[in-house]
């Protein structure tokens, strides 16, 4: 798959709620009218050996709703940033070192909403040649791992995990990816899922 033909999808082939469904059966994923904040991510990939690579985080531990998740680099968007993909870009480059103009843009997935933090979320796509180094961000970001599409292919290895997500709440069976000793879930297979239906090509 060449660059051109993930624009493409990227621009002809999101499926947004409808693919969600495949992951989040029980979500509420209208998105409320007013009380959300803008936010954005980046799905940094890099075509290697007729697959797709792309980086994921493991968030610190902290006192918080999505500690210890597995995510793209992101989050609020800043008065200072003027759009979202600045927003995305600025992240990357907090959390995990990247340069603000590294990664061509390739488009976007669809918005989605996070009702535990009332975050309106688009997913930015950034086309890299190679990866630049990583410079973690100690406090925010435990791990930063790359993975394959085809070791995570959500069409394939669909798999269910009870979350415990506070001292008296535990998620039975949440549909998800198991990646080594990560499980993915949540938003971050949401957005995983219409990429990976999009550009799927194996």
């Amino acid at each position: 798959m060449t660059s051109t033909e993930i624009k493409y999808r990227l621009e002809h082939c999101l499926q947004g709620e409808q693919i969600w469904q495949d992951f989040a059966p029980y979500r509420n994923i209208e998105i409320p009218k007013k009380n959300t904040q803008k936010a954005a991510v980046a799905l940094h990939i890099q075509l290697l050996s007729n697959d797709i690579h792309i980086i994921l985080i493991e968030r610190s531990s902290y006192n918080g709703k999505h500690s210890q998740q597995i995510a793209f680099p992101g989050g609020k968007m800043e008065l200072k940033d003027g759009d979202l993909e600045i927003t995305a870009r600025r992240e990357s480059h907090e959390e995990i070192g990247f340069g603000l103009h590294e990664g061509i843009l390739l488009g976007c997935l669809s918005e989605i909403f996070i009702p535990v933090s009332s975050f309106l979320v688009k997913p930015f796509v950034f086309l890299h040649n190679e990866f630049p180094e990583f410079i973690k961000n100690e406090r925010e970001v435990n791990t930063i791992f790359i993975c394959s599409l085809s070791e995570i292919d959500t069409t394939k290895k669909k798999s269910y995990k009870d979350i415990k997500i506070s001292q008296n709440q535990v998620l039975k069976k949440v549909p998800g990816i198991q990646y080594k000793q990560h499980f993915i879930w949540g938003a971050t297979v949401l957005m995983l899922h219409e990429f990976n239906t999009a550009v799927k090509t194996y």
